[in-house]
């Protein structure tokens, strides 16, 4: 039989090596969400702590991804909930140039931008079933199970929110 102690470092191994398996698809879901790269980064870190001080109740029903980004979407709605202040474009566009981003890059994020614009006209429920799928990496069925939706209900609303942004994108051209 195992110590409490023995347990408990059998317990952070799997927390580190899920941690390594999970880091970027919880930070790129986070900086697909969010404007700020650097307060995504805050929250990703944010979630990892809170998934570290919860994971003894991590019962292995659905999978950790599935569990983690449940964790990422609540901390990402309560960040949404908090008044943040965001880059205009012109405060962005200056970052640019002093950062000296080659022209591709500015045009790749116009490209970004207005994405984020259509993403942001979108239903919010819709949009969590695109940063999920997308940002996320998640099955339906998974998404499902981070919304707390049926995967009928969730596949319905992808494909509706892919519908919506492709409407979208062939009115501007």
């Amino acid at each position: 039989m195992k110590s409490a102690v023995h347990r408990h470092l059998d317990a952070e191994k799997n927390f580190e090596e899920l941690y390594n398996e999970n880091f970027a698809r919880v930070n790129r879901y986070l900086r697909y969400r969010v404007i700020n790269t650097w307060d995504a980064d805050d929250l990703t870190a944010l979630v990892f702590m809170k998934a570290l001080e919860k994971f003894h109740t991590y019962r292995g029903e659905s999978s950790f991804s599935a569990w983690i980004l449940r964790i990422a979407h609540n901390v990402y709605v309560d960040y949404v909930r908090k008044d943040r202040e965001v880059a205009t474009p012109e405060e962005k566009l200056h970052r640019q140039v002093v950062e000296g981003a080659p022209e591709e890059e500015m045009l790749l994020n116009e490209e970004v931008d207005e994405l984020r614009s259509f993403m942001n006209e979108l239903p919010p429920d819709y949009r969590d079933v695109i940063a999920l799928r997308y940002a996320g990496e998640l099955r339906f069925k998974q998404i499902g199970e981070v919304l707390g939706k049926s995967e009928v209900a969730v596949r319905m609303m992808h494909h509706r929110a892919i519908k919506m942004l492709r409407g979208r994108m062939n009115k501007t051209g």
